[in-house]
């Protein structure tokens, strides 16, 4: 029987509770500091979603010890995404509780939709579920969430980059969005290496 590693939970939790008390400490305790956790905490889940998005991508493309752990551990560092970005989503409703403002509806129909998606890719991944669903709509399952999140994230980074008055500087939009695109590339590249490779197999 496989343990599940802890440490990427507890290190979730570390992380966001410094973005926490050093974006508070910084900006305070009004909406700028809640602000600025909601913009922190959204770029740490970014960063553990890449991995998980490209990890099965960079152990088949580049083998080594480091991709093949991504690899074996992907889905704990799947739940880690999840519950760092349900962390995020607390930032946000704070922020907004604390502006008095509510989201657009196409925000909250877009977004709402990426932590729906991401609660069902949590709550499924475990084995009782590739038995229940099959292994064949399990992996639809997965696959269809886990792009549409990358969506959304790329639909957030690239909008803010392409706005005439980026809410911050507009390079950390190009590298947030440039490294989309890579692990993008990386699992289309993956695709297409073993479609070349089936043939042989057969």
């Amino acid at each position: 029987m496989t343990v599940a590693p802890r440490w990427p939970f507890f290190a979730v939790l570390f992380v966001v509770a410094a973005i926490a008390a050093g974006s508070l400490s910084a900006y305070g305790s009004g909406p700028e500091g809640l602000l600025h956790i909601t913009r922190y905490t959204a770029r740490f889940a970014f960063l553990i979603f890449i991995i998980v998005f490209s990890a099965g991508a960079l152990a088949q493309l580049f083998p080594s010890p480091a991709t093949l752990w991504m690899k074996k551990n992907r889905r704990y560092l799947g739940l880690s995404f999840a519950l760092a970005h349900f962390l995020h989503l607390a930032a946000i409703i704070s922020y907004h509780r604390a502006i008095g403002e509510v989201p657009g509806l196409v925000t909250l129909i877009g977004g709402g939709g990426a932590y729906v998606f991401i609660a069902l890719l949590a709550a499924t991944s475990n084995n009782w579920s590739v038995r229940k669903l099959g292994p064949k709509l399990w992996r639809r399952l997965h696959l269809t969430g886990i792009s549409y999140v990358w969506l959304i994230f790329m639909n957030s980074y690239i909008g803010r980059l392409m706005s005439d008055t980026p809410p911050e500087p507009r390079w950390i939009f190009a590298v947030t969005a440039a490294l989309g695109f890579i692990a993008l590339g990386l699992r289309i590249a993956a695709w297409l290496k073993r479609r070349k490779s089936a043939p042989l197999a057969a």
